[in-house]
Parts: structure tokens; sequence; C-alpha cells
């Protein structure tokens, strides 16, 4: 997997309870059982029949169905099923969870489970999460043990969340593999809206338009194949956090609305002169990463290896 392997079990929990074994879940688990410490893993879902698999294949030391309690066995719950049913467990569960349960999670969205962490009494144990990685398959099966590793993960936390437990769910997805980022909550779920959601819903609407003009996925070349495989993704997931999601998606929706109205008007006016140039505009954004690692780069060869002021590249741990 790459990196330092722990001496311990991942973030020091020793029990660990997954709520969810789809692809997230699935391959939390599968990643938690490479580990010469493993923690005791208890594994929840709604589908009995994924559990029975999850224990046959040892990648479950225990598996319950949703209200038997289980997950409350464990020093960290992750909620790795979608926002609703994290919202749900959360309110079901929430309040017997074990004394020092620490809860965190994968959903994707920080602000509702933490205003429900709040009400049940357990928001200061709850550490929301938000890895960025992931996969148009979705399920049990689609499971891999390294989808962790190197994803960037958000990490959101009420004031009244101790440094010690901050610590240890940080080291958690640490340990997994991934590259923790704390952020505000609200701010992680308007930026969210604007990199995560806004490209789903446009791959959707764009395999919409195909569908209408009669073409098929195998119709495709690789351009169209790339914008339109996050259609591919789980229709039940993305209805459940649109539902959640910030005024940040419509603005959003919006802006692109209007661009496209306007590129529309160019075309059918034959404009070339502007199209180029709006096309010029977003090449340049599409290659600044690039433009900024050739900066530095000639920076550093022109000064004898020395960088000559701090140039932002890409993996910088700011805001994208």
């Amino acid at each position: 997997m790459g990196g330092a392997v722990p001496e311990r079990a991942p973030g020091g929990f020793p029990s660990v309870a997954v709520v969810g074994l789809g692809l997230m879940g699935g391959s939390l688990v599968r990643r938690l059982r490479t580990f010469p410490h493993p923690p005791r893993i208890i594994g929840g879902d709604v589908d009995s029949v994924t559990g029975l698999r999850a224990r046959a294949d040892g990648l479950v030391d225990v598996f319950g169905l949703p209200g038997d309690g289980l997950a409350g066995e464990a020093e960290l719950v992750v909620l790795a099923c979608p926002v609703k049913a994290a919202l749900r467990f959360l309110a079901e569960e929430g309040r017997t969870l074990g004394p020092k349960t620490v809860v965190t999670d994968v959903t994707g969205l920080n602000n509702p489970l933490l205003r429900k962490a709040e009400q049940v009494g357990i928001l200061d144990r709850t550490v929301t999460g938000h890895p960025l990685c992931g996969s148009e398959s979705s399920g049990f099966a689609a499971g891999r043990a390294d989808l962790y590793q190197d994803a960037r993960v958000w990490l959101s936390a009420d004031p009244t969340v101790p440094e010690s437990l901050r610590t240890a769910v940080a080291d958690f997805w640490t340990d997994v593999g991934g590259q923790v980022e704390w952020i505000d909550a609200a701010e992680h779920d308007e930026t969210v809206a604007w990199i995560s959601h806004l490209p789903q819903i446009l791959a959707s609407a764009l395999a919409g338009a195909l569908d209408s003009a009669g073409y098929r996925p195998r119709d495709l070349g690789p351009g169209g194949r790339d914008m339109t495989r996050l259609a591919g993704s789980s229709p039940a997931m993305w209805a459940d956090l649109l539902e959640y999601s910030v005024p940040a998606t419509g603005l959003g929706l919006t802006s692109i609305s209007r661009a496209l109205a306007v590129v529309a008007d160019l075309l059918a006016r034959r404009e070339m002169d502007h199209i180029k140039e709006f096309l010029e505009l977003t090449h340049a954004w599409a290659h600044e990463e690039d433009s900024l690692a050739e900066r530095a780069e000639a920076e550093t060869s022109t000064s004898g290896g020395v960088p000559g002021g701090s140039v932002p590249v890409a993996g910088g741990g700011g805001r994208p």
C-alpha cells in the first residue's frame, strides 16, 4: 500500500464499526484487514447477503443489521452509507453509542451530520470526513483495498471536539492511506457543491441529451466516455446528496446555463473569434497547474536549485 505501517490498529482504535458495505465501506474493511494489527471490524448493512459475503471473505469479524446496536460496541464508527441513512443511524442509534465511541463518515456532506450529532448529544465526539475518492461503480464487489491510498480526506469538527479525538481520527484516515486536511464544515459543503455535485449533474445531463438524440455509450469516443463516466454513478446515492445540497449547487447550474446560452448564441451568429476567446480562457484554466509547475521549475533552475519565492503547485494544502 505504500507508507509506514503503524505498529497498532489504525488511529489507535481497537475496534471499528463500518456502517454500510458498499464501495466505500467495502473498500475500507478490505484496507483495515491488511494491517498487521487490524482492529476488530464490525460490519453493518441493510443487506444481509452482503454481510454474509463480507464474513465469508474474512473482512469483518461480526456483522449486524440496522438497529441491533452492534455498532455501539466499537471505539470508532465510520458511517459509509448515503447521507440520509447516516442521518437515520444517528437519529436512531446515536444516543445508544458507547460513552467513548467516536463517529466519522464518508458521506460527502458535513453540516447535516454535525447538526444531527448535536441533536443527539454526540457533537463533541463526531468528526465528519470526506475522502475525495470513489468510482462510478458501486456495491460491495466494487470495493478495493487501495481506494483511499493518497486520497485527499477533508475533516471537519465542532470546537467542542477534544484535540486528542481530532488527532486520533486524523491518524485513522492517514493510516488507511489518506492525506488529511481540515476544513470548516460550511466551506466544505459549498466547495463540494462546485467541484463534485456540479460535475455529476452535468455528466448526467449530457448522458440524457445523448440518449434523447439516439446515441449509445458504445458510440462515444474517449472524450465522450470521459465526460459521461460519472453518469454511471449510483442514482440513489446522488439523489440523496442532492436533497441536502447547498444553494451553491443551484448557483453553479445557473452559471453554466448562462455560459451555454452565450456559446449557443455565438455559434448561431458564427462569431468564431469570440468562441475562440472563450476556448482559450477555459484552456488556460485547465492547464493552470501545469503552467505553475513549469514556472516553479524554471525559477528553481535559474536560482541554482533554490526556489525564488513560494509558488503554489498541485497538491498544496489549501482550499482547492
